[in-house]
């Protein structure tokens, strides 16, 4: 197993391209100076970028090189969902070590190749850098949308029924149990908030499935928690949602989580975690009808909230909690 330090930087590049699968769209793909792509006619690029640090957004010993790649590649689908674009092309920038196993790498890119492709997009370009320390893996990824109907944060009305879809916290109550619990947190009993932590589903599915109703006036994905996302959907669409505890989801897992760790489960509920659910804003009258499109993809969909006219979110039945903060968190 060559390490990168062995086999060097123009080796390494040409194994990864060789290892690449080709996309559709694209006129010039790696090996040249940039990637030349061509969208559809009539269609609006959407593009968004996201990182992985080792230390600060995963544990080495959690998430193994193809897990990572995966995990890097949901991140920034979760961005596209919230849009309502779909994925095309992606960019892979990584930092690494001189004595980074070159077959780790490959399986790395592996990770993000293999969930690209189901939904269309493949990686045409990137760049390997040496570093000292932490590495970090970085994606960019371009996707696509008919021309006007991306969604946006800020276009919630008064009067429109809030959404989220799954059941938030579960990813933050798995990383909370791996850090506490170590080594026991591989229990059983605790499989499913540690795989809703390692192993996220970003919702292109159920965005592809919402976008043909026009019910959706507003979206963000669920990043850093649901307190935290949902104030700024609010924030930027200039509405007052006051949201009642008592109609997220019921979830026994999470109720555990809380009891194992001490903490209150609405603290899990709304604070942070990286779940990549969604949050929708949907016009009056049609939250039965997006309810059943969420529900042929295998999605489900929560009422959560009314928005109304003011500023702001108000949670009734506890308070709220702190969302994740990249330099406070």
């Amino acid at each position: 197993m060559p390490k990168l330090r062995e086999v060097g930087e123009f080796e390494a590049l040409r194994r990864l391209i060789d290892a690449r699968r080709p996309g559709s769209g694209v006129v010039i793909g790696p090996g040249d100076d940039a990637a030349v792509l061509a969208p559809g006619s009539g269609r609006e690029i959407v593009v968004t970028t996201d990182a992985l640090v080792e230390g600060r957004h995963f544990l080495p010993e959690w998430l193994e090189p193809p897990a990572r790649g995966a995990r890097l590649a949901t991140m920034n689908l979760s961005d596209l969902a919230a849009m309502a674009a779909e994925p095309r092309w992606a960019t892979l920038s990584l930092g690494l070590r001189q004595d980074h196993d070159l077959d780790a790498l490959l399986e790395l890119q592996r990770g993000v190749d293999e969930t690209l492709a189901p939904l269309g997009a493949a990686i045409v370009g990137g760049n390997l850098t040496a570093v000292e320390g932490s590495e970090w893996y970085d994606l960019a990824l371009i996707g696509e949308v008919a021309a006007g109907a991306a969604w946006k944060r800020s276009g919630a009305r008064a009067g429109d029924f809030i959404m989220v879809s799954g059941s938030p916290g579960r990813a933050g109550a798995g990383l909370r149990l791996a850090r506490r619990l170590g080594e026991g947190a591989r229990d059983p009993r605790w499989r499913s908030l540690i795989d809703a932590w390692r192993m996220p589903v970003a919702r292109i599915a159920l965005s592809r499935a919402l976008l043909p109703t026009g019910a959706v006036r507003a979206a963000i994905d669920l990043s850093d928690g649901l307190a935290a996302d949902l104030e700024r959907m609010a924030r930027a669409s200039a509405v007052a949602v006051e949201v009642d505890l008592g109609a997220l989801p019921v979830d026994p897992d999470l109720e555990n989580a809380a009891t194992e760790l001490g903490i209150e489960a609405a603290a899990l509920r709304l604070g942070a975690s990286d779940d990549y659910e969604l949050i929708l804003a949907v016009a009056p009258g049609r939250d039965e009808s997006i309810a059943r499109a969420a529900s042929e993809v295998g999605v489900s969909l929560h009422v959560i909230a009314r928005a109304a006219k003011g500023s702001g979110v108000v949670w009734r039945g506890g308070p709220a909690a702190a969302g994740y903060d990249h330099f406070s968190s």
